[in-house]
């Protein structure tokens, strides 16, 4: 199995997790959940990973389990929706052209832009309300902006870090490196703006911009933990 497999499958364990507690107990308190923008290459993911990790470990499994949803995001929501699994590739965090869309949306290849940002919307704006979700991209800080249970974070780093960090993650050159974070930055930026007319640099839209160059994954993991009990309670 992949990695992106086993992340989904423990993504689907979380969501069967909250089912079956939601079958036998009442209504509880929200959860905290927390939403992820990141530059390209500011190493998102790892600090989400080790962030659940910790949390997990300090609540000691009990209850819901934090769980991270990133490029596994787009896999839930397919599961949840009962979309086919050929979708995916349908479903970059860009915006993909008009008449594309339009015909490919003819031809019946697959649903309408707007019916799966739609989708993908109820998924994140769902997981965020179960709480102890990790949620990475794709206008989450927006999508849950009235839930008062979560937490949005932006992650910055400098480009010398960004292009090492996707260098040794996908082994490719320098200036590889370059373009690709070039590419996905602008990709990220224009699906903000179509889908939800905000600038993904707009530090207004998150609690906290961080810059990641100065600390360490172990020091902004206590840190973000710390912040927290602050939120949902």
């Amino acid at each position: 199995m992949t990695d992106l497999g086993k992340r989904f499958e423990k993504c689907q364990s979380y969501i069967t997790s909250h089912v079956e507690r939601a079958k036998f107990g009442g209504k509880e308190a929200a959860k905290p959940s927390i939403t992820i923008s990141r530059q390209t290459g500011a190493g998102a993911i790892t600090l989400g990973d080790h962030l659940a990790a910790f949390l997990n470990h300090e609540t000691g499994g009990e209850q819901t389990e934090w769980a991270v949803f990133d490029k596994n995001l787009v896999k839930q929501v397919l599961e949840d929706h009962d979309l086919p699994r050929r979708l995916e590739q349908y479903m970059p965090e860009d915006k993909p052209g008009a008449v594309g869309d339009a015909i490919a949306d003819i031809l019946g290849m697959h649903p309408p832009d707007w019916k799966l940002i739609e989708h993908t919307q109820s998924t994140i704006y769902r997981l965020a309300k179960i709480g102890h979700s990790i949620l990475v991209g794709r206008g989450a800080n927006i999508i849950t902006r009235d839930l008062p249970n979560v937490l949005h974070l932006r992650l910055i780093d400098s480009i010398d870090r960004r292009i090492a960090r996707c260098v040794s993650f996908y082994d490719i050159s320098e200036s590889q490196a370059r373009e690709f974070i070039k590419k996905t930055d602008r990709g990220r930026r224009r699906y903000m703006l179509a889908y939800y007319d905000a600038e993904i640099d707009d530090p207004s839209t998150y609690d906290m911009v961080i810059n990641v160059e100065r600390f360490s994954t172990q020091a902004l993991v206590q840190f973000i933990a710390d912040m927290i009990p602050r939120w949902g309670q």
